[in-house]
């Protein structure tokens, strides 16, 4: 009989301890997996939402300018006598048109100005604008562009209107202002970007006949009565193929000036 003491501990050993360190290492491994895959859903869809971000951005934007295109003001140049109407620059006419893969839209801007006092001069450039109306809204009309200057009369209003122009380049879409500049980026990652028109029977129609139409002759333009976009965002908007790519496309179409009834 042992005196005064413990009986001796019994240790671990050699196979139980690899056994030990095998199940610690599996369940590291399968933590590590479950943290890896957590993270990977976390960036997926962060940059998912990325995409949903700059189209809603994108789209928003064309379809508040689309609804504004042709508007301007009190001022509707087809009640203006003719030797008014003579004096209107060709592209008022066509507020909408789409040529060599550009959209350009003319709309008018809202006025800050103070016109209340006969004898006031003012001009494009004084407003960010591409032309310069001022009108009484029933028989007097002035236009100019630019830097050049008009003066007000008792009765007048001044609509100044801009020109935009939207395209599709090197996967991005690019917006210029007033036809003057570079164009600038809006947003990245565009695979594809199609538009296509809904076109009335006539330029005096509101509502639109037959298919929409991905090309469209000069002489259509003044009957667009809506534009549908067509867009597709992708991590890699160059390849050729978006198989098993993150890709996310998008439709709406947009009457213009509401044009549908």
């Amino acid at each position: 009989m042992r005196r005064g003491g413990l009986l001796p501990g019994k240790g671990f050993s050699l196979v139980e301890l690899l056994i030990a360190m095998a199940l610690g290492l599996i369940l590291t491994v399968g933590v590590l997996q479950v943290f890896l895959a957590s993270k990977e859903s976390f960036v997926l869809q962060q940059r998912s939402a990325a995409m949903q971000e700059n189209a809603r951005f994108l789209l928003g934007r064309l379809a508040q300018d689309i609804r504004q295109a042709g508007q301007f003001g009190c001022l509707d140049l087809r009640r203006l006598p003719a030797s008014s109407r003579a004096t209107v620059p060709a592209e008022l006419a066509v507020p909408v048109s789409y040529q060599n893969g550009v959209l350009r839209m003319i709309s008018a801007l809202p006025v800050s100005a103070d016109v209340s006092v006969p004898g006031g001069v003012f001009s494009a450039a004084d407003f960010a604008a591409r032309w310069l109306v001022v009108t009484n809204c029933l028989d007097s009309l002035q236009v100019s562009e630019a830097d050049t200057p008009l003066t007000v009369q008792s009765g007048d209003v001044l609509i100044p209107l801009r020109l935009l122009e939207y395209r599709h380049r090197d996967q991005r879409i690019q917006v210029r202002s007033n036809g003057k500049g570079n164009f600038e980026t809006l947003i990245e990652g565009v695979a594809d970007f199609t538009l296509a028109f809904g076109l009335a029977a006539d330029t005096q129609a509101h509502g639109v006949t037959g298919a929409y139409q991905t090309s469209l002759a000069v002489a259509d333009a003044p009957r667009i009565r809506s534009i549908r976009l067509a867009l597709l965002l992708s991590e890699q908007p160059a390849a050729k193929s978006q198989d098993g790519m993150q890709t996310q496309g998008y439709v709406q179409v947009t009457a213009v000036r509401n044009r549908l009834d």
